[in-house]
This record gives structure tokens, C-alpha cells and sequence, in this order.
């Protein structure tokens, strides 16, 4: 089949050593009877069967694909109790069709937009689907009905089954009908018989229709034959203890977008652009604008001001009235045309459209990261755009919770979480939408966080994240895991930088904001 053609229907089939990992985990006593819903060139299904024979066993298999060139190729090279059938899995029926213990597949790739329109309408109206979900989804969903109780389902999925919102509507369902699911990063992209440049993931459930798990497990998959390593790269124990005495940090704080100007170029201000224009400071507000901004734990006025200083946009221009004709604010404005302000949607949203709503916080958390989320306190009087997220605190929240607030975030644990609980995009960048800070956990508060506090702001800003990082575990982890915090803090920092090399891996170098 042509690159264009398997394109089109969405198929890249899974290289051999691939292929051979993961029937190592499915197929364990060599006499299971498996469904290859979309067996392309076969390499899952001779997988297996080899796997089968190295046991000692005998497989007995059903496969399907919609392309009679792959079932006519296969129907000459494998022999025994397989049956090939070149039809729409869609329409195999599994009340006709003796229940198997594996589903083992590799399904298409093919993303939402791309499904034939009637195709996917029918699929949204036959399965209990939310969001643009792509055509694997819909394998997932049909195939596990196709299981007998207590039988396991190995998919290679799409890199967006770890983050795409219509992907965790599904992760609930499964979580719902098998005792374990876990969703495993591939530690490097494929090489895709086919060419296709995704990066792809592992999706494992086990025990169809037993007791539902409350957890989807995760880990980075070995391809060594048979084995995952979600030993070593599963959350630690000791995650699972400090989960449970922390809180999430909207129960102390309200996490919103920050202040949306609608053309950064006119509204953000260096001080250069300030002293040119003449603006007065009671026409202007300090803003973090970019999370380089983000020096410490901590960002100050007078940080802001350094920074506007050395060229960076760090005024926000929002004046009480728009004064004289031809004063500065009028001066400034006057540098956004007509077209643009009757066709930006935040002007109309807006009155007067020139005058910025400023969110009030007490702290920012950066939105894309590279080496990790980081939550700063600001100064009172202090704002920032849309780049970050405002954290506003309740108000019996005090200094040391603050504090210890931010500590959390960067330390080994709080690192941990964020890289479980934010999404990786193209670049190999971390990113945060306010629903997912809002669940972070955040540790009890420490008597020590104050003084950690000032400490740990002090090594961000040189540079030396490291030893913040361990400052801020050696403030919080000791009253929690007792004499074993250090090993405790150490298995954590494994699995983190293992998850940041699975993030990071095959991206170009990115500007760190």
C-alpha cells in the first residue's frame, strides 16, 4: 500500500520489536485467544504467535482490516486458528463472535476532523463519546465488548490519549468496566512502517467487568520483551502518602486566566517605550507578562522595574481617563489603526474599550514550561496577562501557607505532580490550563517555609534550580516521611527526570518562557 493511501485510512503499523514488547505483556500462557481489530501488515498478530510458540502454547486469533490487499497478504503467510476477515470492524458484531481473552491492536490514527462525516456521525451516535475524539477511540470502545470477563486489552494509541480531554472522558469510562488501566509513554517515536512522525502511547487494561479502579496508572514502557517499566517509573510510594495529607490548591486560592489586552503591542510597555511616550505611573500597572519574568518565588516591583528597564514589557498601560487631545495616552492609542479596534473581539467586550481589566492576584503560575511549573508570590499592586495564570488566595490564607504554597510547587514532589498533571505540546513544552493547577496538591503547612522561602528564591535566581528544589524538600518532607524523607525525595527525583527525558525527547531547543 502507498504512503498516501495508508495516510488516508489513518495506518501506520507497528515495527517489530515493538510489535514483540508489547505481545510480551498480553499473550502469557501461549492457549489465549485474541482480536486484532485492524491488522494491517500483521505484525501484532505474527507478534503473538510467536509469543504463543515460545511458551509451548497454541493462539487461536480473529483479525480484521478493511484493506483486502493486507488479509490477502496475511492469508499466505499464517497458518493455524486464525480467521482473517477483510471487513469494517465496526460492523463485526460481538454477539456472533466467541468472546477472546486479548484485544491486541494498533488501530488508525486517524484524528476527528479527518473521519468521514458519516462515519462519524454514526460513531457519535452509537457510543458514549465527548469531545473531537479521534477513530482509535471509537476501536477502544468497541473492542472491550469483544472481551470475556475478566480478559485485557493492550491498544497503541496516539501521544494525545496522555492529554487530550475527549481522551480522559474515555480513561473514565475504562476506569469504570476493568480492575487496572494504566496509559504508558513510549520512551522514543516509533519507527512507523509508514512513515508517521506520532509519538504514540500504550494503553493497558486488565480484568473486563471486574472491580473498577479509582487510578489510571502510568509509566515510561522498556521495550524489553514482556516488561514495562512502570516499577521504576511509576509514581513512588511515598506520592501516594503525601497525596493524601495535601490539599488541592483551589481549596486556598482561586486560579484565573490573566489580564487579556487584546493587542500586547500597544497595551505592554518597556521603559523605554514609557519614557518616550511620556506616560505617567498612575497610568500604569507593574505585569509579569512572560514567565521569564518569573525570577524566584517571589517577584517585586522593584523586579519589574529592573526588567522594564533592560527592555522587556513589564508596564501595563491602563489609564483612568485618556486625557488631552494630543497627550501621551491619546499619543500611545493612536498607534493601533481603526481596523484594528472595530474587528478585536476584547475591545467590544469591553467599556471603554481602551481601559484593560487588571487581574488582581497575589501570585502567578507559569502556563508553558520547560523545567517545570513555578508558583510566585507578588507584590501587592502587582498583575499579569493571559502568559500566566492569577492566583488569588483566600483571605485566612496566611504568609507561612503562602509560602509553603509556593515551596510545594517546586519541590521534588510538587515537580512530580505537575509533570502528571499537565499537558505536553508540541516542543516538548509543559502546559497548565487553570482546571489542572487548580487540582495540584499542595503540602501541609510547614514552620519552616517562610525561611525556606527566601532561601530557595535566592538559588532560582541564580540559576540553580537544583538546590532550590531541595531546599524546599528538606523544609517540607521531614515532618511528613520522617528519616526516610531524603530516599524518599531521591525515588521521586528518578521518576521525574525520566518523565522530563520521555517530554523533552526528539524536540528542538525552545525558548524557555
Amino acid at each position: 500500500m502507498s504512503g498516501v493511501a495508508r495516510k488516508q485510512l489513518g495506518q501506520y503499523y507497528t515495527p517489530a520489536a515493538e510489535a514483540s514488547s508489547f505481545a510480551g505483556w498480553a499473550i502469557r500462557t501461549g492457549n489465549e485467544r485474541i482480536l486484532e481489530p485492524s491488522v494491517g501488515d500483521g505484525a501484532l498478530l505474527v507478534a503473538a504467535i510467536n509469543r504463543s510458540a515460545l511458551l509451548g502454547g497454541r493462539l487461536s486469533a480473529v483479525a480484521c482490516d478493511v484493506d483486502a490487499t493486507a488479509i490477502n497478504a496475511l492469508a499466505g503467510q499464517i497458518v493455524g486458528d486464525i480467521e482473517l476477515l477483510e471487513q469494517n470492524f465496526f460492523d463485526l458484531d460481538p454477539t456472533t463472535t466467541r468472546p477472546v481473552d486479548v484485544v491486541l491492536a494498533n488501530p488508525p490514527f486517524t484524528r476527528n476532523h479527518q473521519i468521514e462525516e458519516t462515519l462519524r456521525t454514526s460513531l457519535r451516535n452509537r457510543f458514549a463519546v465527548k469531545g473531537p475524539a479521534g477513530l482509535w477511540t471509537y476501536f477502544v470502545l468497541h473492542a472491550r465488548l469483544f472481551l470475556r470477563p475478566g480478559g485485557r486489552m493492550a491498544f497503541v494509541v496516539p501521544a494525545a490519549a496522555t492529554f487530550a480531554d475527549y481522551a480522559r472522558h474515555l480513561m473514565e469510562q475504562l476506569k469504570a468496566e476493568f480492575r487496572e488501566v494504566s496509559l504508558h509513554e513510549l520512551p522514543t517515536v516509533p519507527n512507523w512502517i509508514g512513515g508517521a512522525d506520532e509519538r504514540g502511547a500504550l494503553l493497558l487494561c486488565e480484568g473486563y467487568q471486574a472491580t473498577p479502579t479509582n487510578q489510571i496508572k502510568g509509566g515510561i514502557w522498556s521495550y524489553e520483551i514482556g516488561a514495562s517499566q512502570s516499577h521504576s517509573s511509576k509514581l513512588p510510594p511515598c506520592c501516594s502518602r503525601l497525596a493524601e495529607v495535601s490539599m488541592t490548591l483551589n481549596t486556598i486560592a482561586d486560579i484565573s486566566i490573566g489580564s487579556v489586552t487584546g493587542a500586547n503591542r500597544i497595551f505592554l510597555l518597556s521603559q523605554q517605550e514609557v519614557n518616550a511616550h511620556n506616560l505617567q505611573e498612575n497610568d500604569l500597572i507593574p505585569a509579569v507578562t512572560r514567565a521569564r519574568h518569573v525570577l524566584g518565588l517571589s517577584t517585586s516591583r522593584d523586579d519589574l522595574q529592573k526588567l522594564a528597564v533592560s527592555g522587556q514589557k513589564t508596564w501595563l498601560l491602563r489609564p483612568q481617563d485618556l486625557g488631552s487631545r494630543q497627550g501621551p495616552v491619546r499619543s500611545r492609542l493612536a498607534l493601533l489603526n481603526s481596523y484594528a479596534r472595530r474587528n478585536t473581539a476584547w475591545f467590544s467586550k469591553r467599556s471603554p474599550w481602551w481601559r484593560v481589566e487588571a487581574v488582581k492576584c497575589d501570585a502567578v503560575f507559569t502556563y508553558m514550561n520547560d523545567l517545570g511549573p513555578r508558583l510566585s508570590l507578588v507584590e501587592q499592586g502587582i498583575t499579569c496577562t493571559n502568559t500566566l495564570h492569577a492566583v488569588r488566595f483566600n483571605n485566612e490564607v496566611d504568609d507561612a501557607q503562602r509560602a509553603t504554597a509556593a515551596l510545594t510547587i517546586i519541590s521534588t514532589f510538587g515537580q512530580l505532580m505537575g509533570e502528571t498533571a499537565g499537558r505536553t505540546y508540541g516542543g516538548g513544552v509543559l502546559k497548565f490550563e487553570p482546571k489542572e493547577v487548580r487540582q495540584l496538591p499542595i503540602l501541609p503547612v510547614s514552620g519552616k517555609a517562610i525561611i525556606a522561602l527566601g532561601r530557595a528564591d535566592i538559588a532560582l535566581r541564580q540559576g540553580l534550580l537544583d538546590n532550590a528544589r531541595e531546599i524546599a524538600d528538606e523544609a517540607l518532607l521531614p515532618v511528613l516521611l520522617g528519616s526516610s524523607w531524603a530516599t524518599a525525595a531521591h525515588e521521586m527525583n528518578l521518576v521525574l527526570q525520566r518523565k522530563r527525558r520521555v517530554r523533552r525527547t526528539g524536540r528542538r531547543e525552545i525558548d524557555r518562557e
